[in-house]
């Protein structure tokens, strides 16, 4: 992620300045804030989604056209408690794993609400799903045992497929406000 971005802003600084200094913005807040943010126990939903978003416009700006995005958060669940770096993983594989490959790219939307007592983050992609060479990877397994750490069996991740194409994932967690 890291070399291909400063590679595109390189690229992007002859051909097209402004937006190059738009990713080089996108990028400087990423990795500060995604810096910071791994020394901290806890986060706030807001907080995540912004640094998701600079992580999407970045690779909005690689992707172009083909990649669209959405996050939809009610305001009275953007202060609360969720653990750092646990959505982005899940976003990173939507691309990687989805959307990049696929010819047109497609959607990705993000939302969160209340689901009972928990909170639920759900993460849904236009991609292609579900490929049957392609295991649990690194970031599902540490999502799991993080999600098992923080909460028990109070926090879970669950992934499906979507009848129209793509995948969706949902982190289901205890609602807390920080």
């Amino acid at each position: 992620f890291l070399f291909n971005t400063l590679s595109n802003i390189h690229t992007l600084l002859d051909s097209d300045p402004a937006k190059g200094k738009s990713m080089l913005a996108d990028l400087t807040r990423y990795l500060r804030t995604s810096l910071s943010k791994s020394r901290q126990e806890m986060s706030t939903v807001a907080q995540e989604m912004e640094l998701i978003c600079d992580y999407l416009r970045i690779y909005q700006v690689r992707m172009g056209e083909r990649l669209r995005f959405e996050i939809d958060v009610p305001e009275h669940l953007a202060g609360a408690a969720l653990p750092p770096m646990l959505v982005q993983p899940i976003v990173e594989n939507a691309i990687k794993h989805g959307l990049e490959p696929k010819i047109d790219g497609g959607d990705i939307t993000i939302r969160a609400a209340m689901n009972g007592e928990n909170l639920s983050i759900e993460v849904k992609d236009t991609g292609l799903g579900f490929v049957s060479s392609q295991r649990q990877g690194t970031g599902l397994t540490n999502i799991k045992q993080r999600l098992k750490s923080l909460y028990a069996e109070k926090g879970r991740l669950q992934l499906e497929e979507n009848k129209t194409g793509g995948l969706t994932a949902v982190i289901e967690i205890p609602y807390a406000y920080r």
